[in-house]
């Protein structure tokens, strides 16, 4: 029994230590493992090859580490993709902190600004002084367009910025394009369309006029040889004082044409305030209620009361006044016309739509219907519609327009 007895404490002592030994293992793998997972280290294996009670264990642990590792490998692909992409694109872009603290920036971003680096948008001053100042305010769906000099040139680049919240911070990203070409190709079109329209609209006066002189000419003047009072009968003096007149007409016409350009050309200021679009529509409801009525139009408006827009309010009203006209026109053949003003906000984002059921606008002239002086009135002066979108862009907005011939058109203010 003491042999027993000495026996079993040997033992006991024995299996004491395994069992430390047991549990130190244990803790050594599993210290290893999340040491292996906090420090993302791949060389860090475990031996599944053997037989004992911690093979399973290892085979988890192994497993584990190689999904963790196979994500580890998408990431860094993604990112690798990530980056490769933003450094090809022709878009500058710049993201940086609430402190100006620059996140990221990628090639074309240098190009454009001039900039070897860039670490703080404070150093945007190099560029532009107020230009760190402007990206600091510059709101989201907001464009901007700025020049800037560059290699002796003049570069005009259109900003634009979204925002976006990563670990509690947020992070505004700036996308530069350079929009010079275009510009310049824009304008030489418009110009190009707008003296198509003065010539031709010059040489519809100019025509009849110079036939009319030539006419007149003929009654005084014979191969060159001047008439004789006695050869000249009452006839022919009224038909020289009626040429006259026609010529005088035809020469007012063209000078108020010219009057008409230097007029659309010179805009005053906006005053901005915040307008109410529902006392906006009231407005125009009253302002158009007798001609309504008198051509038996259905006019509706829909706005929320509480709806504003900042503006200035006479040239807003110009606007709308000129697209009721319109609307007022183009529906004087449809059977039952219609004419609708509605408001709605989306994104921060106020749109105004003027709607008619008239004859609509032929798809082929939908790209001209804003050109000075272009008109599809009898009588129209091609004033009304480009007035509208220089009030609309001196807003920092837009004015597009949706058509179907002989289902209406539906012009829409975007502030």
């Amino acid at each position: 029994m003491l042999i027993t007895r000495y026996s079993l404490a040997v033992l006991w002592v024995i299996q004491l230590i395994l069992l430390i030994h047991f549990i130190n293992r244990i803790n050594r793998d599993v210290k290893k493992f999340l040491l292996s997972i906090k420090y993302n280290d791949p060389t860090i294996k475990f031996n599944t090859g053997t037989k004992d009670s911690f093979r399973e264990l290892h085979e988890s642990f192994a497993e584990i580490l190689d999904a963790f590792g196979r994500v580890r490998i998408e990431k860094e692909s993604e990112y690798r993709f990530f980056q490769t992409t933003i450094e090809h694109i022709n878009v500058g872009l710049i993201a940086f902190h609430a402190d100006g603290h620059i996140e990221l920036s990628n090639k074309a971003a240098h190009n454009l600004l001039g900039l070897k680096s860039l670490v703080n948008i404070s150093s945007l001053k190099k560029v532009r002084n107020n230009l760190p100042e402007l990206l600091l305010k510059l709101k989201p769906n907001r464009p901007e367009l700025i020049s800037i000099k560059r290699d002796h040139k003049i570069l005009k680049l259109s900003l634009n910025s979204t925002e976006l919240i990563i670990k509690g911070k947020l992070i505004k990203i700036i996308s530069i394009q350079n929009i010079s070409n275009e510009l310049e190709q824009e304008e030489m079109d418009a110009w190009q369309k707008l003296i198509r329209v003065i010539t031709h609209e010059i040489l519809n006066s100019v025509s009849p006029i110079t036939l009319l002189a030539s006419g007149l000419i003929n009654i005084f003047e014979k191969d060159g040889i001047l008439q004789s009072p006695k050869d000249l009968n009452e006839n022919n003096i009224k038909d020289s004082i009626n040429g006259l007149k026609v010529i005088q007409s035809r020469s007012k016409g063209l000078s108020a044409f010219v009057e008409e350009y230097r007029t659309s050309m010179q805009l005053p200021a906006p005053n901005f305030e915040m307008v109410s679009v529902h006392d906006l529509f009231l407005n125009m409801s009253v302002l158009f209620k007798q001609e309504f009525e008198k051509k038996n139009i259905l006019f509706k408006f829909s706005a929320d009361k509480h709806q504003n827009i900042l503006a200035d309010k006479k040239l807003i009203e110009q606007v709308l006044i000129n697209l009721l006209n319109n609307a007022i026109y183009f529906t004087k053949n449809t059977s039952d016309p219609q004419i609708q003003l509605m408001a709605q906000t989306e994104n921060q984002q106020t749109s105004i739509m003027v709607s008619d059921n008239g004859q609509g606008i032929e798809p082929e002239i939908m790209d001209q219907i804003f050109i000075p002086f272009f008109s599809t009135k009898e009588k129209g002066s091609g004033i009304g519609l480009s007035l509208s979108r220089q009030i609309m862009r001196m807003h920092n907005g837009n004015i597009s327009v949706t058509s179907e011939i002989n289902k209406g058109a539906t012009f829409k203010l975007l502030f």
